[in-house]
């Protein structure tokens, strides 16, 4: 079978399926990540539904990697594995966020990570011959693999060819093996409906030298002679396979035994095999997501019970350093997803209606009932309304230290299309309200601007209820933070036993961020960057004062992450456009005298240039980018610098 134009809404909803069931089984596993079978059964004698409920799930590093590997495919089709190297580089916070910072020769991210900031390039960054069997052969090489089935079509060969690539990054040996079985899995069960079919078609794909695939014959073996009693395999995985027999904290092999376990005794039944699969114990919610996205692509949204559906609202946070990007949604995860599946094939996806996806709400609350039924979105309370941005009362909890940029900012325009009459409102992080004026059918807001509001939610209020066919933010923004009055947030605790504290609005990627009396403090022995904005954010004004105390200071725009943005450099002796795309260039530089004390700094980005005034100094840059849209901030190396505010203007 061939993805077409045709049949592109079945694909999408395929893709949807598998990446909600993913969703799920991190969500149903992550209370009891790590536990024994034992404990579990101590605590929870038969698992039937989600053991906690979260409210708004934070985040997870299951899910941060298929968000974010799969951005590699953004720019261009034939990828490679520096492609996706550079890629884990543009989204991962350094220290904090994405996935488990465990220490060199601990963590396998974090031992790749390492390798790949000090110039050793994929594969040799996630190698045996670098890092070591054990450091290699740890779960992570499959559990963010989901995504690579997802992005190929109906071909399984893309699918392992992708998954071997992007595991190679981080992982080597069975890391490789248990990514190519997971993304070709998912492939076949969109259109072969037997599980213990697609379990088979899937091992073809593998090297019947390595253990992963012994380990994986072995167990269905096992099943076939004792078909009625999923404990005893169980049993056989403990005496066999335990995390006794393999090295490392988290090993592939003794998890995905379990995997297939599940998958054989489930029946191809959603429910049943992933309760009886993270009721076993160890890395649930590694081996509940990948399962849940192999069942999901199986059973499709028609065979998942609504009880592990409707719970998550369709929201999905995430931990990267572009915070804008951790506010997202299942269903306009999935859309990007199935997009890329079909830019791989050449073709053009068609345009996507909201809420045209069962359940997807698009992440909108209500005081009453919400439901999603032929495209259109409908409350019968009185207020629906969308997180821009979350306060620490928020979320549940800091799970892999999620922090935010705002997605709506004031200058913005807020459009919905509705059927009744209601008012569109926007409610900053103070608690205070802004109204627009009511209306009907087709209506716009423009989002107040002043100092230092932050946009905590947006929606309608309305007395009868509402349904909602559209909804659409027009980036205009007008940003102004004044950081000598500015705050924290707060988001609780974390797994290293301080609270997770933020810099609201800011995403720190390196260096030390702090307040003071005088503004916002950047201290860096390296490399210190930190930003705000969203990716489509419009810049044509940029204003800021600042202080360098030491080192080189400089102005970030024109942001798609860390490994993509331009910037105005000052040192003591020039100021320089810088251009970095994976490598750092000097467009062009111009001799200066930087001015001790507070200096003030102008930006103005024209068609094809940059005008710059530093205090009262006029400097004037080519801008072969071209691009006035992106994320802004500030980046300080070597040094100690004081910002006292930014302004944005559209």
């Amino acid at each position: 079978m061939k993805l077409t134009a045709e049949n592109y809404g079945t694909y999408l909803n395929q893709v949807y399926s598998a990446w909600l069931g993913k969703i799920i089984g991190i969500r149903l596993g992550a209370p009891i990540e790590g536990w024994s079978y034992s404990q579990i059964l101590e605590k929870y004698p038969e698992i039937t539904d989600y053991v906690c409920d979260y409210g708004i799930f934070a985040a997870d590093d299951d899910s941060n990697g298929p968000l974010f590997f799969i951005r590699a495919l953004l720019d261009k089709n034939d990828i490679t594995r520096e492609d996706i190297g550079n890629t884990f580089l543009n989204y991962i916070q350094e220290y904090s966020g994405f996935f488990w910072w465990g220490g060199v020769g601990v963590s396998t991210e974090h031992t790749a990570y390492e390798n790949l900031k000090n110039g050793i390039k994929a594969p040799l960054s996630g190698s045996i011959e670098t890092n070591g069997v054990a450091t290699a052969e740890q779960i992570g090489g499959q559990i963010f693999s989901d995504c690579w089935g997802y992005v190929a079509g109906y071909d399984p060969y893309l699918a392992v060819d992708l998954a071997r690539k992007a595991a190679s990054v981080t992982h080597d040996g069975n890391g490789l093996e248990g990514a190519a079985f997971v993304a070709a899995a998912i492939v076949y069960a969109y259109t072969v409906k037997d599980i213990h079919e697609v379990i088979e078609r899937a091992l073809s794909h593998l090297n019947r030298d390595m253990e992963y695939y012994r380990v994986c014959r072995d167990i269905i073996r096992f099943h076939h002679e004792n078909p009625d009693d999923w404990h005893k395999c169980l049993q056989y995985i403990f005496e066999n396979y335990g995390y006794d027999k393999y090295p490392g904290t988290c090993h592939i092999i003794p998890n995905s035994a379990l995997m297939i376990m599940a998958m054989c005794y489930g029946e191809g039944d959603f429910s049943k095999t992933m309760c009886m699969l993270v009721q076993s114990g160890w890395d649930t919610d590694c081996t509940a997501g990948n399962v849940g996205s192999i069942m999901g692509a199986l059973v499709g949204i028609e065979g998942i019970d609504p009880r592990w559906i409707i719970p998550i609202n369709d929201v999905l946070n995430a931990s990267s350093c572009v915070g804008c990007l951790n506010i997202q949604t299942v269903s306009q995860s999935a859309v990007m997803f199935a997009k890329l599946a079909m830019k791989l094939q050449g073709l053009k996806a068609s345009d996507y209606r909201h809420f045209s996806l069962p359940y997807a709400t698009e992440g909108f609350f209500s005081d009453g009932q919400v439901t999603v039924n032929n495209d259109q979105l409908s409350s019968d309370g009185t207020k629906l309304y969308k997180y821009s941005y979350y306060l620490g009362d928020d979320v549940y909890d800091a799970r892999y230290d999620p922090v935010y940029s705002p997605t709506v900012y004031p200058g913005d325009v807020i459009r919905f299309t509705v059927d009744g009459r209601a008012r569109i409102f926007v409610e900053d992080c103070d608690g205070k309200i802004y109204y627009g004026q009511e209306g009907s059918k087709d209506m716009e807001f423009t989002v107040p601007t002043g100092v230092n509001l932050t946009v905590h939610k947006y929606g309608l209020i309305y007395q009868d209820g509402i349904t909602v066919t559209d909804y659409r933010i027009i980036p205009s923004a007008c940003l102004e933070n004044d950081f000598t009055g500015y705050v924290y947030d707060t988001y609780g605790p974390r797994y290293r036993g301080d609270d997770l504290v933020n810099i609201r609005g800011y995403v720190p990627h390196s260096g030390h961020w702090q307040l003071d009396e005088k503004g916002l403090r950047g201290k860096c022995d390296d490399h210190g960057f930190i930003t705000t904005g969203s990716l489509d954010m419009l810049v044509r004004e940029l204003d800021t004062e600042f202080e360098i105390m030491k080192g080189v200071f400089s102005v970030v725009f024109d942001s798609q992450g860390y490994m993509h943005y331009s910037a105005l450099e000052i040192s003591d002796d020039a100021v320089s456009l810088i251009r970095k795309d994976d490598t750092v260039s000097v467009i062009e530089r111009k001799a200066n005298r930087h001015e001790k004390g507070v200096n003030e700094l102008s930006i103005r980005f024209e068609d094809n240039g940059i005008i710059c005034h530093l205090n009262d100094r006029e400097f004037s840059f080519d801008n072969p980018a071209g691009r006035h849209r992106g994320i802004a901030g500030f980046i300080v190396k070597h040094g100690d610098a004081v910002i006292k505010n930014l302004k944005i203007r559209a």
